[in-house]
């Protein structure tokens, strides 16, 4: 999903300080990233081909399917891992960038949203060459998947109807025809604006007080999916402080085995195995609810404490797949519509060719992507945040913030006054 690289620390010296005082880089979670994005990819291609391994794409779903390896496959849960993983980075950036929150605001936008627009334009060529990919699935993938109904198919809309969800619809209507991967970027945008504003706001002190208030917000009148960004923040705060490096190594272990089995759970896993009936937001196999949140954290969390993950996590394959994460995310998706449809649909290949066609071509463009579209992209909105933060807009938020302290201390000076009289 739309993550920059992490600036995090390294099992062996988290207690080394970056360049701004935070924390140091954790290569390991830049290779969390990029197994999770490939885990979204090979969820997609079972929605298209295979929907009874993807509880609610089909009526039937197999009978085995929330164990711990349906975490191999369960896109919706990788999701929330981004999410995590987009509030530590986020709360890193927040808080160097505290003094420049409209500089931060703008650029994660652009960061965002020309990657994203680009990514529709490509889905839209995708489906105007082949307009009619899905027709003639339902002969042929028995149970028929819900997932096909997600895109255009058919009448494709003009290419700027392409551009207006790039940068507009996929914020207003929260998500786009043309590439339905897109549902999440007004949650990272919503969350990442979120987390500017609270690290411009509270000072350092209150900081913990700051995140508190705003998961019991997050809980009283948002969708809880914006736990996740709380929870990466939170996760930050604590590895900032050295509280994760202190904490017994076992607590890592049974972070991994939470994250895995809870991770392994599909949709409407808490029905399918009869357990207690319980909120919504506390069912597990909510993929947008508390468990899968709080799940997703203990994974991030087991990451950063155990080094043989993170040594897994740090080699040269899953750290190539981290660089290219953001933009795997976006171009996998109108392959499958068109491309791979129509190939099944003609039956000319052998389903397992088509597979590895498939994957290894999807590789190949999010490497292209990353190098043309999504690297330069990071580089000119880190180039305009700067310039921002030397002008007015820079200046605005210690103006804002002033602002908004004065009745606070107004307050605070009420006992003195009082006590004077």
């Amino acid at each position: 999903m739309g993550k920059s690289p992490t600036g995090a620390v390294n099992a062996g010296d988290r207690k080394r300080s970056g360049p701004q005082g935070g924390l140091a880089r954790i290569r390991g979670f830049d290779g969390l990233r990029g197994v999770a994005a490939f885990v979204v990819v090979i969820h997609h291609y079972l929605c298209l081909l295979h929907p009874e391994l993807i509880p609610g794409m089909s009526d039937e779903t197999v009978g085995w399917i929330d164990g711990p390896y349906h975490i191999l496959w369960n896109g919706r849960f990788a999701v929330m891992v981004f999410f995590v993983l987009s509030g530590f980075v986020i709360a890193a950036s927040a808080e160097r960038h505290r003094r420049n929150l409209i500089g931060s605001v703008i650029a994660r936008y652009g960061r965002l949203s020309i990657p994203v627009a680009a990514s529709c334009l490509l889905a839209w060529f995708w489906l105007a060459l082949i307009p009619y990919g899905t027709e003639g699935l339902s002969a042929i993938v028995d149970p028929p998947s819900r997932w096909w109904r997600y895109s255009h198919q058919e009448t494709v809309p003009p290419i700027w109807s392409a551009l207006w969800d790039g940068f507009v619809g996929v914020i207003v209507k929260a998500g786009s025809d043309f590439n339905n991967v897109l549902w999440t970027i007004r949650i990272e945008l919503v969350g990442s604006f979120g987390l500017f504003a609270l690290y411009a706001a509270a000072p350092v002190r209150r900081r913990g007080v700051a995140l508190t208030l705003c998961a019991a917000a997050v809980m009283l009148f948002t969708a809880h999916i914006y736990s996740t960004f709380v929870l990466g923040a939170a996760l930050y705060e604590a590895a900032k402080r050295g509280a994760l490096s202190r904490a017994p190594a076992a607590w890592g272990v049974v972070a991994l085995v939470v994250g895995v089995l809870v991770g392994g759970a599909g949709s409407g896993a808490h029905e399918r195995l009869s357990l207690p009936e319980t909120a919504t937001a506390w069912q597990i196999g909510n993929e947008k609810g508390l468990w899968a949140a709080l799940a997703a954290a203990a994974l991030v969390y087991a990451v950063f404490s155990l080094q043989a993950l993170q040594r897994m996590l740090e080699s040269p394959v899953a750290q190539w797949l981290g660089r290219v994460s953001f933009a795997l995310y976006l171009v996998h998706v109108p392959l499958l519509y068109t491309v791979v449809a129509s190939a099944v649909v003609a039956g000319d290949m052998p389903r397992a060719v088509l597979a590895a066609s498939y994957f290894a071509g999807a590789l190949l463009l999010a490497h292209l992507f990353t190098i043309l579209v999504d690297e330069p992209v990071i580089r000119r909105m880190s180039a305009l945040r700067s310039t921002l933060s030397k002008g007015f807009v820079g200046r605005a938020p210690d103006a804002l913030a002033h602002l908004a302290r004065r009745p606070l201390l107004a307050l605070q000076a009420l006992p003195k006054t009082w006590k004077r009289k």
